[in-house]
Protein backbone atom coordinates (compact mmCIF):
# COMPACT_ATOMS: atom_id res chain seq x y z
CA UNK A 1 0.00 0.00 0.00
CA UNK A 2 1.47 3.34 -1.06
CA UNK A 3 1.73 6.68 0.67
CA UNK A 4 -1.38 8.08 -1.01
CA UNK A 5 -3.64 5.16 -0.13
CA UNK A 6 -2.44 5.18 3.49
CA UNK A 7 -3.30 8.86 3.90
CA UNK A 8 -6.75 9.08 2.34
CA UNK A 9 -9.50 10.45 4.55
CA UNK A 10 -12.71 8.53 5.20
CA UNK A 11 -14.81 8.50 2.04
CA UNK A 12 -12.02 10.01 -0.07
CA UNK A 13 -11.07 8.35 -3.36
CA UNK A 14 -8.28 8.86 -5.86
CA UNK A 15 -9.74 10.33 -9.05
CA UNK A 16 -6.64 10.91 -11.17
CA UNK A 17 -2.90 10.36 -10.85
CA UNK A 18 -0.63 12.42 -13.08
CA UNK A 19 2.83 11.28 -14.10
CA UNK A 20 5.98 13.08 -15.09
CA UNK A 21 6.65 13.02 -18.82
CA UNK A 22 9.53 10.88 -20.08
CA UNK A 23 11.25 13.98 -21.49
CA UNK A 24 12.79 14.56 -18.04
CA UNK A 25 15.06 11.56 -18.61
CA UNK A 26 16.70 12.86 -21.79
CA UNK A 27 19.76 14.15 -19.90
CA UNK A 28 20.45 10.89 -18.06
CA UNK A 29 19.87 8.98 -21.30
CA UNK A 30 22.62 10.93 -23.09
CA UNK A 31 25.04 10.43 -20.19
CA UNK A 32 24.39 6.67 -20.38
CA UNK A 33 24.80 6.84 -24.15
CA UNK A 34 28.27 8.35 -23.66
CA UNK A 35 29.29 5.11 -21.96
CA UNK A 36 28.75 3.24 -25.22
CA UNK A 37 31.01 5.63 -27.12
CA UNK A 38 33.79 5.17 -24.56
CA UNK A 39 34.08 1.56 -25.75
CA UNK A 40 35.47 2.79 -29.08
CA UNK A 41 38.31 4.76 -27.47
CA UNK A 42 41.55 2.83 -27.75
CA UNK A 43 42.74 2.33 -24.17
CA UNK A 44 43.10 -0.29 -21.47
CA UNK A 45 39.94 -2.47 -21.13
CA UNK A 46 39.93 -1.96 -17.35
CA UNK A 47 39.95 1.82 -17.82
CA UNK A 48 37.10 1.53 -20.33
CA UNK A 49 35.11 -0.56 -17.87
CA UNK A 50 35.70 1.94 -15.05
CA UNK A 51 34.70 4.91 -17.21
CA UNK A 52 31.58 3.11 -18.47
CA UNK A 53 30.57 2.23 -14.91
CA UNK A 54 31.12 5.86 -13.88
CA UNK A 55 28.86 7.13 -16.68
CA UNK A 56 26.15 4.57 -15.88
CA UNK A 57 26.32 5.42 -12.17
CA UNK A 58 25.99 9.14 -12.93
CA UNK A 59 23.06 8.50 -15.31
CA UNK A 60 21.29 6.25 -12.79
CA UNK A 61 21.80 8.71 -9.92
CA UNK A 62 20.57 11.60 -12.06
CA UNK A 63 17.49 9.65 -13.19
CA UNK A 64 16.65 8.64 -9.62
CA UNK A 65 17.00 12.23 -8.41
CA UNK A 66 14.59 13.32 -11.15
CA UNK A 67 12.11 10.53 -10.41
CA UNK A 68 12.37 10.87 -6.65
CA UNK A 69 9.17 8.95 -5.99
CA UNK A 70 7.00 11.76 -7.29
CA UNK A 71 3.23 11.37 -7.18
CA UNK A 72 0.66 13.95 -8.29
CA UNK A 73 -2.85 12.92 -7.26
CA UNK A 74 -6.33 14.45 -7.46
CA UNK A 75 -8.72 12.98 -4.91
CA UNK A 76 -12.35 13.77 -4.26
CA UNK A 77 -11.31 16.37 -1.63
CA UNK A 78 -7.64 17.27 -2.11
CA UNK A 79 -4.63 17.63 -4.35
CA UNK A 80 -1.71 15.61 -3.04
CA UNK A 81 1.81 16.14 -4.31
CA UNK A 82 4.41 13.77 -2.88
CA UNK A 83 8.13 13.66 -3.59
CA UNK A 84 10.89 11.52 -2.15
CA UNK A 85 11.79 7.91 -1.59
CA UNK A 86 13.85 8.13 1.59
CA UNK A 87 13.15 11.71 2.65
CA UNK A 88 9.51 12.46 1.94
CA UNK A 89 8.13 15.88 1.11
CA UNK A 90 4.40 16.16 0.60
CA UNK A 91 2.05 19.02 -0.11
CA UNK A 92 -1.70 18.72 0.26
CA UNK A 93 -4.16 21.32 -0.90
CA UNK A 94 -7.87 21.21 -0.17
CA UNK A 95 -9.78 21.70 -3.38
CA UNK A 96 -11.91 24.36 -1.64
CA UNK A 97 -8.78 26.52 -1.24
CA UNK A 98 -7.74 26.27 -4.88
CA UNK A 99 -8.18 29.65 -6.56
CA UNK A 100 -6.51 29.18 -9.90
CA UNK A 101 -4.79 26.71 -12.15
CA UNK A 102 -2.47 27.71 -14.96
CA UNK A 103 -0.84 25.46 -17.56
CA UNK A 104 2.38 26.50 -19.28
CA UNK A 105 3.44 24.57 -22.37
CA UNK A 106 6.27 25.25 -24.79
CA UNK A 107 6.01 24.28 -28.45
CA UNK A 108 7.78 20.99 -27.71
CA UNK A 109 5.49 20.54 -24.69
CA UNK A 110 2.44 20.92 -26.90
CA UNK A 111 3.80 18.45 -29.44
CA UNK A 112 4.73 15.85 -26.80
CA UNK A 113 1.86 16.70 -24.42
CA UNK A 114 3.66 17.83 -21.28
CA UNK A 115 3.79 21.08 -19.36
CA UNK A 116 4.00 22.92 -16.07
CA UNK A 117 0.89 23.10 -13.90
CA UNK A 118 0.72 26.09 -11.53
CA UNK A 119 -1.80 25.80 -8.70
CA UNK A 120 -2.51 28.99 -6.76
CA UNK A 121 -4.12 29.64 -3.43
CA UNK A 122 -4.50 33.00 -1.71
CA UNK A 123 -0.84 33.52 -0.93
CA UNK A 124 1.10 30.75 -2.63
CA UNK A 125 1.72 29.31 -6.06
CA UNK A 126 2.97 25.76 -6.47
CA UNK A 127 4.52 24.70 -9.77
CA UNK A 128 4.73 21.12 -10.96
CA UNK A 129 6.96 20.76 -13.99
CA UNK A 130 6.94 18.22 -16.82
CA UNK A 131 3.49 16.85 -16.05
CA UNK A 132 2.31 14.44 -18.72
CA UNK A 133 -1.14 15.34 -20.09
CA UNK A 134 -1.42 18.61 -18.12
CA UNK A 135 -4.80 19.58 -19.56
CA UNK A 136 -6.37 16.28 -18.47
CA UNK A 137 -4.88 16.87 -15.01
CA UNK A 138 -6.36 20.36 -14.74
CA UNK A 139 -9.70 19.14 -16.10
CA UNK A 140 -9.90 16.53 -13.33
CA UNK A 141 -9.08 19.21 -10.74
CA UNK A 142 -11.85 21.46 -12.07
CA UNK A 143 -14.31 18.56 -12.15
CA UNK A 144 -13.63 17.76 -8.50
CA UNK A 145 -13.96 21.41 -7.49
CA UNK A 146 -17.35 21.52 -9.23
CA UNK A 147 -18.38 18.25 -7.55
CA UNK A 148 -17.60 19.81 -4.16
CA UNK A 149 -19.82 22.79 -4.97
CA UNK A 150 -22.71 20.44 -5.77
CA UNK A 151 -22.52 18.78 -2.37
Amino acid sequence: MGYIQKNLMAGEKVVYEAKQHGIVYVGPFFVALLAFFVVFIPMDPLAILCICMLFFTIAFGWAMSIYGGRQYVVTTHRLIFKRGIINRNSFELLLRKCEGIQVDQSILGRLLDYGTVNVTTGEATNSYMYISHPLAFTTKIHEQINNLKDI
